[in-house]
């Protein structure tokens, strides 16, 4: 090599060099860490006038200084379990195998899915074998708890124990349990003190014994989200790299008191869904304090919040007819446009836009794609996204949904709501 092109060289890799001091200085690099904050069907239409009000000051910092928009449902209107495990797998329910709350068996009866049903990984099984340390606490049909590089608490901590038998596996490790027993919220052990907040006080008996929906109602809704939150809360003080966290008392509020948001205004129990939305904007706010320069954090619905439809005959639809189809999707932190509105978003698009984010490849066989609205374009132009064929190596084991002591709890809180006759 000649002096001249050897000179030529060294200016090329100094350049090169400073194109990549350039990049680092201008936060090209993505986040390394990720909270997940799932809210079943939260909608922005239904937020709008809280938001306007300035009741929701956390949602309202995610949409200033975050990237907002609207996330699609699946069509047809499909069931929260189906949803929340295509959110979870990027894939829709023919590869993933959950296709509801319920599973009827060869005899004719009916068990609730369990996760050993999901023939597909999650995006917590992916990022354990990458190395990455996770905390997932609440997600739908997550029972038996799998085993993961960090932490499980599966949906089925909620219940209480009965006939002094405690279900094996809801958590990993197992004895992550008793760390976090006492972390749970009993509905019985509620005061009314704990729910005046949301159950109006101001309401009549005559009006409290008429409502279909009733205090005890509000208190096992109330407590399911408390103890997820108190031991997401718990989880996050542990060094994991994606906590993942299900609420679901949105949804559950909405089937009961949706009549009197609309039709009833004049009734306190007009109120409970706009005061429970407010409760978990304060909850989003401390999931909010637990960023640092290095977190992403993604806020998503499984679907939005219709009320009730009508038939073609005029009869009611209720359960999943009460969804709406825009559910919500936002992003903050590490590596996104601030202010930024996503396009054209659903329910698939969240494990491959984390995977992005995180910089790992994007499955092939994931029917998502990843949400580059949200990202600040240096990071876009640094890091294209890349892909792998898939990430279902080796054999996956599933099968039969796996019968419960609490199984004929989790039909009559289904029943409640019209998902299940």
């Amino acid at each position: 090599m000649n002096r001249r092109s050897a000179g030529t060289a060294a200016l090329a890799v100094a350049a090169a060099w400073v194109l990549v001091m350039l990049s680092c200085s201008t936060g090209a690099d993505g986040p390394s860490k990720v909270i997940i904050f799932g809210v079943d069907a939260a909608d922005w239409e239904v937020m709008g006038d809280l938001l306007r009000d300035g009741k929701l000051p956390n949602f309202q910092r995610l949409i200033d200084e975050g990237a907002t928009g609207v996330s699609k449902t699946l069509l047809p209107l499909t069931k929260s379990p189906v949803l929340w495990t295509s959110i979870a797998t990027g894939k829709l329910p023919e590869k993933h195998g959950i296709g509801g709350f319920v599973s009827v068996a060869a005899r004719g009866d009916t068990v609730p899915f369990t996760g050993n049903a999901r023939r597909v990984k999650a995006i917590w099984n992916i990022l354990s074998e990458a190395g990455y340390r996770v905390a997932v606490v609440g997600w739908l049909v997550t029972w038996p708890a799998e085993e993961v590089n960090g932490y499980m608490v599966s949906d089925y901590v909620q219940y209480e124990q009965e006939h002094a038998i405690r279900l094996d596996r809801q958590t990993y490790p197992e004895d992550l349990f008793a760390e976090v027993d006492h972390l749970r919220v009993i509905p019985g052990n509620v005061s009314d003190d704990a729910v005046a907040r949301f159950y109006p006080v101001s309401a009549s008996p005559e009006e409290v014994q008429a409502a279909p929906w009733h205090k005890s109602y509000v208190k096992m809704i109330y407590a399911t989200d408390e103890t997820m939150r108190r031991i997401a809360l718990h989880l996050a003080e542990k060094d994991v790299d994606l906590l993942a966290l299900y609420l679901n008392g949105v949804d559950s509020f909405g089937h009961a008191f949706w009549h009197y948001r609309v039709n009833v205004k004049e009734s306190p129990l007009s109120e409970i869904i706009d005061k429970y939305y407010i409760w978990v904007d304060e909850t989003l706010g401390e999931f909010m304090d637990l960023m640092d320069d290095e977190t992403l954090l993604v806020v998503c619905s499984d679907h939005g919040f219709h009320g009730p439809r009508r038939r073609p005959d005029g009869g009611i639809m209720l359960g999943i007819y009460m969804h709406g189809e825009n559910g919500i999707i936002g992003l903050m932190g590490k590596g996104v446009k601030k202010g930024a509105t996503i396009v054209d978003a659903d329910v698939l698009d969240i494990t491959p836009t984390i995977l992005y984010a995180l910089g790992l490849d994007v499955g092939r066989d994931m029917d998502g794609r990843v949400l580059t609205d949200a990202f600040e374009p240096d990071l876009l132009a640094s890091r294209p996204v890349t892909f792998v064929s898939t990430y279902e190596t080796g054999q996956r084991e599933y099968g039969e949904p796996l019968k419960t002591p609490f199984d004929e709890k989790i039909k009559e809180r289904l029943r409640a709501v019209g998902y299940i006759q």
